[in-house]
């Protein structure tokens, strides 16, 4: 008996082996998958056009973490990435070759940021992109802060050149909420001439630019809302200096369905007590499991449904609550809850694995 237990486990080992040795290949390739799409400047296929990867947005221009590729005479291009997240950028040269000293496009060229980024790169499942392409414009000089102690940014949101209004600049300290959320801090919208004015401690910041056609502050963008990123992310902000920019943004017009950007999507629905849905409330996902600080991703406004729809960009532990009132502690008279599926109040997400049917009961803080 124990002989036959013995023999079984060498025909087992040697099975093992021989299929690694005959199929190699398979296991290298589950690691890397592809990404598809088509470079476009004003509607129109942009041929030529280099299209980086990048795991680390800070390196935007200047540090590839794969090899880039060119897209072709109808604007496509087709990119072997390894299995992961990566933000994705393209630039078209119309000054001449080369880049400025920092790796970056010069005034006059074409560059975007990708505004789905980051991509998340599926051994079994392609990625499909597109990339619209706008001018970089001319650089501005900074001036001096009339804020003693401070530093800060102001400049123009233009779209083709021209002042947009109705544009919010989010301030984010790092990359690793992936530019979703509240972010660290929110402008008011843009008048229509397009000017945003901001003083800020000396640091480092990214800043992303917002105009959502519903009005709302949060949520998923959608075909026909606005995007910037500046290609000079993250900006160094000094003190007694103001940085001046002009703050280019596009339209998106890329229709994908849930999930085709690579984000997991989280849904299902916020009700009272009574399990009547709730409208114009947030569902949010906080990293912590106090729920205290500001969350890493929220949901746009429920409707009368009640229903909520969160787009998260990487697996982990998250925490889920709802609220009426985003931007200040939870008071009084205002709308909270939490998600009651586990006793922490916990949602684990697992990359391309789509979670619904999650209810939240909230009730009114402090009764009627």
């Amino acid at each position: 008996m124990r002989v036959s237990a013995i023999k079984n486990a060498v025909l087992v080992f040697l099975i093992c082996a021989l299929c690694c040795l005959v199929f190699p290949a398979a296991s290298s390739a589950a690691q890397t998958g592809f990404v598809t799409g088509r470079v476009m400047f004003h509607a129109k296929p942009m041929p030529g056009a280099s299209v980086y990867a990048y795991t680390d947005p800070a390196d935007l221009f200047r540090k590839e973490s794969a090899p880039s590729v060119i897209s072709g005479p109808d604007g496509t291009f087709k990119m072997k990435l390894a299995r992961g997240s990566f933000y994705l950028a393209a630039m078209k040269k119309l000054t001449g070759p080369g880049k400025d000293a920092a790796g970056r496009p010069v005034p006059g060229d074409l560059y975007a940021f990708y505004g789905g980024n980051p991509v998340m790169i599926d051994p079994f499942r392609t990625a499909k992109i597109t990339i619209n392409l706008m001018v970089k414009p001319k650089n501005r000089k900074s001036a001096p802060c009339e804020l003693k102690g401070k530093g800060g940014v102001e400049g123009t949101v233009t779209l083709d050149g021209k002042p947009l209004d109705g544009v919010t600049l989010y301030i984010y300290l790092d990359s690793n909420s992936s530019f979703r959320g509240l972010g660290y801090y929110m402008s008011p919208p843009t008048g229509v001439d397009g000017r945003f004015k901001m003083r800020m401690n000396e640091g480092t910041y990214y800043l992303v630019a917002r105009k959502r056609m519903n009005r709302e502050v949060t949520g998923p963008l959608k075909a026909g809302d606005y995007y910037g990123y500046l290609d000079t992310n993250p900006l160094v902000v000094r003190k007694g200096k103001v940085l001046r920019v002009e703050f280019p943004v596009m339209m998106k017009v890329e229709k994908a369905a849930p999930g085709g950007q690579g984000f997991t999507i989280v849904s299902g629905t916020i009700k009272d007590k009574s399990g009547k849905p709730l409208k114009g409330m947030y569902a949010c996902l906080y990293k912590n499991d106090t729920m205290t600080n500001r969350p890493a991703i929220v949901s746009g406004k429920t409707g009368a449904d009640g229903v909520f729809r969160l787009e998260v960009p990487f697996s982990g532990k998250y925490y889920l609550g709802a609220r009426s009132v985003l931007g200040k502690p939870v008071d009084n008279g205002q709308y909270w809850g939490r998600y009651d599926g586990n006793p922490d109040h916990s949602v684990v997400i697992v990359a391309g694995k789509t979670v619904g049917g999650l209810d939240i009961t909230a009730d009114i803080v402090g009764g009627k």
